[in-house]
This record gives C-alpha cells, structure tokens and sequence, in this order.
C-alpha cells in the first residue's frame, strides 16, 4: 500500500483507485474508557486507584497485561477475515507526555502504537491515529481522561501549543509510514466557538506539514464532531471531515422501525439525520468520515433482547446510508465488556467474575454516563433536585426563564458521572487487592486476548456485509 491522498471528494492511493476506509476503532486500549473496561471514572483516576491499592510493581504489571492482552496480532487477522481497511486508534497524550514535565516526549509512547502498525501492514489494514485524551481536556466527557468535567484547553496557550509539539513529535516518526492513513487532530472537541477551532486546526496542520507533508490531516465538527457550520473552507490539500453519528435508535430504541418517544425512526429517517449532520461536508466535496458510530446492546452477547435487535436492525440502515454517500467509516467499538463490542469476554472469566459487582453497581447507580442514558438512583435524584430549584425560583422570583435541563445534564455529567464515580474507584481496584502479579497477568490474557473472547456474530455478519460496500 503507497499513501493515501484526498482527491476532490475521495480518497486515492498512489495509483489514483479509490479506497474507502471502513472498519472499526480500538476504544479502550491506549485510551481507557470505563464502559468498555469496567471500572468507574476516569482513566488518570483508576490508575492511582489500582497504584495505591496494589502498590507500585502490581500496578505496572496490571496495565502492561492488560495493553499487552487487549489487542494481539489475533485481532488484526479477524479484522482482515472480516472486511476491514482502516483501524482508528484513540490514544491518551499520557502515554508520551507527563503533566509534571510538559514537552518532555517520552519514546515509550510509541511501543504499542509501532506493534499495531506492523500487524497492519501484515493484513493490509490502514490505521488512523486519533488523539482521544488532550492535554488540557478538549471536553467535560470521561472519555478525555477527564474527571472534573471542565475545560481549560480552549483558554490556556499552554496546552495549545503542547498539542501542537505533540503532533509534530509524532509526525516525525511516522512521516515515512504509508500505512499510517493519517492523524485525526483532536477528538469530539467542545470549543466555545468556531474561531479558536479554525485557529488551531490551521496551526496544528501547518506544524505537522513542516515534517510530514504526505499525511492526510482529519478533523472533526465542534460540539462533539456535529457541528460544521463555521469551520474554514478547506485549508490543505490532503484534508478530511469527521463526524460522529450517534442516533436515539440505535442507543434508546426497543422498536425499529418505530418510536423512541415521540420520534417515527425508520430508514429515512436516519437518512435526513445523516444528511442533517453532514451537509456542510458534503456540499465542500471533500472526502467524508464519520469516525464514531454504533449501538448499545442491553442483552448477553448470546442472547440479545428484542431491543438488541431493533438496534442492531437501526444500524444496519445506518451503515447502508452511508455506503450510499461513500462515506470513509469506524465503528465505536471493536471490543468490551459486553456493551457495543464485536468480540467481548467470557462471562465466567476470572475478570469478569471479579468486577461484576462494580458492573452492578454502576448500573443501579447510573455511573457510566454512556450506558445509563440519564437513568439510575442518583439521575432520579438530580432530577428531583433540579426541581426543587426550579420550583424555588418559580415561586420566589416569578422567574421561569433559565433552561434547567442544562443543570440537570451538568450534574449528571460533572456530579453523578463525574466526582461519585471516581470517588467509588477505589472499590473497583479492591477487587484484584488478593491477586499475584502472575494472577492479574494471567487473568487480563484469559479476558482479553482474541483467542479466549466471544463473538457477538450478529453485529459481525452486519459489518461483514457493509464492509463490502
């Protein structure tokens, strides 16, 4: 495979045949997240949970077994099997760069990202690397390695401008990789405005076009890649958009086609959402990526409810709308512990047994903030003090103006997802508290690696087929 390059609304290889980069992203490897692997709050959180329970020599075999394990060359032959072209890979800033020494690059950070593309390049697979976890926290989500739900990347240069090395640092070393298909900025970033994205998005690309001019440069909408409106008209010639494509009916729907509340899903439906969220780049005919993608399933893997597979029905239509606009795509994600992924752990594995009791809890409490759906004993709460709030300043001030939603979603977000899920992370590292260094390792291989996973074969032959175009 030669570099891939953007002509007008394509992507090219070196012989100029269009490719079409379909596949799936690794969330939760060198990005954690704690849906996919279980444990509550925030990456950075969990880490000095497990460090100050297990002590220092466990903690580092904890989370070496469990990179090592979770992705294998094994994954890169099924996702060959299956159809696949591209990988996206999130990664954590924290891999390269220590806060207490900002702009000291570490050469560690790119052992596992080296290992994956030689496994790519075996079974002709592309891979995108994706900056998920920013220095400075692009968004409020846990999925930015971030556990107070603020953030300080959009005022603070600082942080800026380390992105910036960041990216420069990690061009260099891959500028002669053709099998790299490209860098993806920044992930579902929340600025307050379009002016400091296009700032940024034009100074990041011409620090990495200064060592690697080859790359193809992705970038996604503001408000968590939804938002197009206002970017720049593209500003490099080897430029591609990035939306992420989340819908009510393959993450709340127990009927397809048919309502989630009072809205009629169907296929056109999903097509007029689609078109909604995508028009700016379309009507720019530039290449097209709609990096995020997927459904929540409720069900064990081998026994989905009906709503599993009104979902999965969901997103079958989703994938052939965006087959029909050629669209580049990833789905969100390749492997977890039982809620979107393609391939999951045993139930009966020693670390699935282990930390089912956290899984509880989290669900009775609603601590996951992408599996709860706003439900659980502490959302009902925050709902009920929300109207207290309301009710208080309707009867005192006469006063009905303020959108208390938004209150409602910052307390679930910052309070309930936020500081109760991380201050309950030291219960989840409790769990592995009696294990050896050989017990974790060997039960992170037995949960994990491909070998010992299960399948959700339904989701699979969906994929198959839409890989196919």
């Amino acid at each position: 495979m030669g570099f891939l390059q953007v002509k007008g609304p394509y992507i090219v290889d070196d012989a100029g045949k269009k490719v079409f980069l379909r596949g799936v992203c690794f969330g939760g490897w060198l990005n954690m997240e704690n849906f996919i692997t279980g444990y509550p709050g925030a990456e950075s959180n969990i880490r000095q949970a497990i460090r100050d329970e297990l002590g220092e020599e466990r903690y580092k075999i904890f989370f070496k077994s469990l990179l090592d394990s979770f992705i294998t060359e094994d994954d890169f032959r099924f996702l060959k099997e299956i159809g696949a072209t591209v990988v996206r890979i999130p990664f954590n800033y924290r891999h390269f760069e220590d806060d207490m020494s900002p702009g000291e690059f570490n050469p560690e950070g790119f052992h596992y990202l080296d290992r994956a593309i030689e496994w790519a390049k075996k079974y002709d697979i592309y891979v995108i690397l994706d900056l998920h976890a920013a220095p400075g926290w692009q968004n409020r989500g846990w999925h930015s390695d971030n556990p107070y739900g603020i953030t300080l990347l959009w005022e603070n240069r600082d942080y800026q401008e380390r992105i910036r090395d960041l990216w420069v640092y990690i061009a260099e070393h891959y500028k002669e990789e053709a099998y790299v298909a490209g860098y993806n900025l920044l992930n579902e970033p929340d600025a307050p405005n379009m002016d400091i994205l296009n700032r940024l998005y034009r100074e990041w690309t011409s620090a990495i076009r200064v060592v690697d001019k080859r790359h193809i440069i992705f970038i996604e909408g503001n408000r968590y890649s939804q938002v197009f409106e206002g970017l720049e008209e593209p500003f490099d010639d080897n430029l591609v958009y990035s939306s992420h494509n989340y819908t009510i009916a393959t993450h709340r729907g127990r009927r397809y086609p048919g309502y989630v509340g009072n809205v009629y899903t169907d296929r056109n439906w999903m097509e007029k959402i689609f078109l909604e969220r995508n028009s700016w780049i379309l009507e720019h005919k530039r290449p097209s990526w709609v990096g995020e993608f997927g459904a929540l399933f409720d069900g064990p893997i081998d026994n989905p409810t009906n709503a599993d597979m009104a979902r999965l029905m969901a997103l079958k239509d989703q994938l052939e709308v965006f087959n029909k606009y050629e669209q580049h795509w990833t789905i969100w994600t390749y492997k977890d512990v039982g809620v979107q992924g393609l391939v999951v752990p045993k139930e009966d594995c020693e670390y699935m047994k282990r930390i089912r009791p956290i899984l509880k809890l989290k669900e009775k409490l609603g601590l996951d903030s992408w599996t709860s759906r706003g439900y659980g004993l502490l959302h009902t709460e925050t709902t009920r003090m929300v109207e207290i709030v309301a009710q208080t300043v309707a009867e005192e001030l006469k006063d009905y103006s303020l959108d208390y939603s938004a209150l409602n979603r910052i307390l679930g977000d910052r309070v309930v997802c936020g500081a109760i899920s991380n201050f309950l992370a030291p219960l989840y590292a409790l769990q592995f508290a009696d294990m050896t260094e050989e017990e974790i390792e060997k039960m992170h291989h037995s949960a994990f690696e491909f070998s010992n996973c299960v399948k959700r074969i339904y989701l699979i032959d969906v994929l198959k087929e839409a890989m196919k175009g």
